[in-house]
C-alpha cells in the first residue's frame, strides 16, 4: 500500500506551477539582487573616476599655492562636496608621478582613490555573521601642465567666419602654430588647393579642411579650444606730439629716412631705401610701397595712430616689393615691426603684403582691429615672424619663420600656450 501511495504522489501533477515557483524564486531574486549590486558597483566606479579626474586637475592648479600635505587637505576639500565620503574614501597624491609615462616629472601630479563599496544584497545574507559584504573600487589620474607651443600666425575676432583663412592654391609652411579666436564653425579654413603646415592648429570654433586643401600638424589639430590671449593689448601708443615730418612723405632711390612723426602718407618708390633704427610714428597715414620698390631697416618699428579711429592707416605693400625689415631687439617696442593702433575703426582697413619671394620681415605684425592679407612671406632662413590680425588671409606662398634664437634675441614667447591637462 505505501509503494501505491507514493507512486500516486509522483504522478500528481496538480501545484506543479507553485512548486516551481518556490523552487525558482529564491534564484530570481538572486539574480536580481546581484544586478543590483554589480550595477551599483559600476557606478561607484564611474563616480570614483569623476572624482579623481576633477582632483588631479585641482592638484595641478593648487600647487602654485600650496604643497605636500597642504596641497592633499586642499584637494579632500575641493572634493568635500563632490560626493567625496569621507567615511569609506581614501585618497593619495603623489607629486611628481611614481608610475607611468610621467613619472618623476617635476609639474604633474598622480591621484589614487580607493572607495570601499558596500554590497546591500549580498549583506542580507552577511547580516547573520555580523559582517558586511563589500568591494573596493580605485581609480588613478595623472594631470599636469603642458606647453602646447608658441602661436605665431592668429586670428583676434572671436567671431568671424573664416577668420584663418588659407585659399587658393596657397602654400604655407609656419614653424609655430596657427589660431583663431573666432567661435565660427570656420573659424580655420582652408581651401582649394591650400597647402598649411604648422606646429599646431588651434580655434575656438571648428576648423574646416575642404576642396583639396591640406593641414598638416605636428599635433593634432584641436577645434572647441581655448582662447589665445591677445599679448600686446596692454602696449601703450607714444604720446601726441609735433610732426617731425608733414605730408606725403616720398622715399626714392637711395633716400635713408629716420625716426621721428610723420604726420601723412610714408611710400616707397626707389630702390635701396634704409629706414635707420628706432620708431617711426604714422600719425594719419599709411605704410605704402610701390611695385619694384626696395627698402631696408634694422632695428625698426613702425606705428600707425591717429588723432580719430578713421585717421589710423595701414600698411600697403604691392606685388614684387623686395624687403628686408627687422624690429628692435631692446626698448619699449622689442619685437614689434609694425603696429597699428586699436583705436581704429574695426575691420575698415585690410594691410596688405604682396612682397612676394623678397620680402623678409623678423618681428610682429600686430593690426588687432584690422584685417592682413598676405600674400608672400619671409624667405630667409633663419627667420621669426607672428602675424595678429582680426582676421588673416593666405592668398600665396609663404614660409613663417619661427628660429628660436631670433625670437628669444625679440622677445617674441608671449604667445606660448599653456594648459592643464589629463594626460593618464
Amino acid at each position: 500500500m505505501l509503494v501505491g501511495k507514493v507512486k500516486k504522489f509522483l504522478k500528481d501533477e496538480s501545484a506543479g506551477a507553485l512548486t516551481l515557483t518556490a523552487v525558482l524564486l529564491p534564484m530570481i531574486l538572486g539574480f536580481a539582487g546581484m544586478g543590483l549590486d554589480a550595477t551599483s558597483w559600476y557606478m561607484h566606479k564611474r563616480t570614483v573616476q569623476n572624482l579623481v579626474d576633477m582632483a588631479a586637475i585641482e592638484a595641478v592648479h593648487s600647487a602654485n599655492y600650496f604643497e605636500d600635505g597642504a596641497l592633499a587637505a586642499q584637494v579632500n576639500n575641493f572634493l568635500s562636496d563632490k560626493g567625496l565620503d569621507s567615511g569609506r574614501d581614501t585618497l593619495s597624491l603623489t607629486s611628481p608621478p611614481l608610475a607611468g609615462d610621467y613619472a618623476g616629472r617635476t609639474g604633474f601630479t598622480e591621484i589614487i582613490l580607493r572607495r570601499e563599496v558596500p554590497l546591500n544584497f549580498m549583506n542580507a545574507f552577511y547580516a547573520i555573521s555580523g559582517e558586511e559584504a563589500a568591494v573596493f573600487v580605485s581609480s588613478r589620474s595623472v594631470a599636469g601642465t603642458l606647453i602646447i607651443g608658441a602661436q605665431c600666425i592668429v586670428a583676434l575676432d572671436p567671431s568671424a567666419n573664416r577668420a584663418l583663412n588659407f585659399s587658393g592654391n596657397t602654400q604655407v609652411s609656419a614653424g609655430c602654430g596657427v589660431a583663431s579666436n573666432s567661435t565660427s564653425t570656420e573659424a580655420i579654413y582652408l581651401g582649394g588647393t591650400a597647402e598649411l603646415t604648422a606646429a599646431l592648429a588651434m580655434a575656438v570654433g571648428d576648423i574646416e579642411v575642404g576642396g583639396g586643401a591640406t593641414l598638416t600638424t605636428v599635433s593634432p589639430p584641436q577645434s572647441f579650444s581655448q582662447s589665445i590671449t591677445n599679448p600686446y593689448e596692454a602696449l601703450d601708443i607714444p604720446a601726441s606730439g609735433a610732426c617731425d615730418y608733414t605730408g606725403t612723405t616720398r622715399a626714392r632711390d637711395y633716400d635713408i629716412l629716420t625716426p621721428g612723426r610723420y604726420c601723412g602718407d610714408i611710400i616707397i618708390q626707389g630702390d635701396d631705401v634704409v629706414f635707420d633704427p628706432g620708431i617711426y610714428i604714422i600719425d594719419g597715414g599709411d605704410f605704402s610701397s610701390n611695385a619694384n620698390a626696395e627698402f631696408y631697416g634694422n632695428g625698426v618699428t613702425f606705428i600707425l595712430t591717429g588723432s580719430t579711429a578713421a585717421d589710423v592707416g595701414t600698411v600697403n605693400m604691392n606685388g614684387n616689393t623686395e624687403a628686408e625689415l627687422s624690429a628692435p631687439t631692446s626698448g619699449d617696442y622689442q619685437g614689434i615691426l609694425f603696429f597699428q593702433d586699436p583705436i581704429a575703426d574695426y575691420r575698415a582697413t585690410t594691410a596688405l603684403f604682396n612682397g612676394g619671394s623678397e620680402l623678409s620681415l623678423d618681428g610682429v605684425l600686430y593690426f588687432p582691429s584690422g584685417d592682413i592679407a598676405f600674400n608672400g612671406g619671409s624667405s630667409a632662413d633663419p627667420s621669426c615672424l607672428q602675424i595678429f590680425g582680426a582676421t588673416v588671409s593666405f592668398n600665396g606662398n609663404s614660409n613663417i619663420g619661427n628660429d628660436e634664437t631670433i625670437c628669444d634675441a625679440l622677445s617674441l614667447d608671449a604667445t606660448t600656450q599653456y594648459r592643464v591637462q589629463l594626460v593618464e
